[in-house]
């Protein structure tokens, strides 16, 4: 009996966040209301409220449900501290890429300039910039960088972030394999050279 009580919550909640995903992409968050939410999730307002408080409850708790489960995944790619290797970007960004694909739909929600949410980019910016940061620990005992780490922190998380809004906005127009390689080789070698492109200094 418990077990179809479980399940029969887990499908309500799973109902009802859809339910909202789609009505922000439709009309953006501020315009939804509970009973948009109702309506489309084919429930009633009290059982709404038996699982949210209210709107941003909802956002809230499914904002840190997906980030837990998106920094959980990032905490898990290695990162060595003795040598530096385009293949560490590679496997942070295909790893979150990997994790987005599960969850297109909630992502686009969230990061797409049209219905973006604020919060949830700056969370998702804290969890990849504390993942690099790892890399540059003066515990382990690397020589200083001879820019300002702060500053390469922001343009890493910038073009982290830059790359992730194009390929959600896109319909995921590549495998994450290829975005991920794309991207670190970007990183490693600058524009021109990664894209093949003759230069002069």
């Amino acid at each position: 009996m418990s077990k179809k009580t479980d399940l029969r919550i887990l499908r309500t909640k799973q109902s009802i966040r859809k339910a909202w995903i789609e009505l922000i992409q439709e009309k953006g968050y501020e315009a939804i209301t509970i009973q948009d939410i109702a309506d489309r999730a084919m429930i009633n307002r009290n059982t709404f409220y038996l699982h949210y408080e209210n709107k941003p409850d909802l956002l809230n708790t499914y904002m840190d449900e997906l980030l837990s489960e998106l920094k959980n995944a990032v905490v898990l790619c290695p990162i060595s501290m003795n040598t530096y290797s385009i293949s560490i970007l590679e496997t942070v960004m295909q790893t979150i890429l990997e994790h987005i694909s599960h969850n297109t739909s909630f992502y686009y929600a969230m990061l797409i300039e049209e219905n973006r949410i604020y919060p949830f980019r700056e969370k998702m910016e804290n969890i990849i910039k504390d993942k690099l940061n790892e890399r540059w620990n003066p515990a382990a005992g690397n020589p200083p960088l001879a820019i300002s780490k702060e500053l390469l922190l922001e343009y890493l998380v910038s073009s982290f972030m830059g790359t992730i809004i194009w390929w959600v906005k896109n319909d995921l127009p590549l495998p994450a394999g290829e975005v991920a390689s794309q991207f670190s080789r970007l990183v490693a070698y600058g524009h021109l050279k990664a894209a093949g492109i003759a230069y002069e200094e």
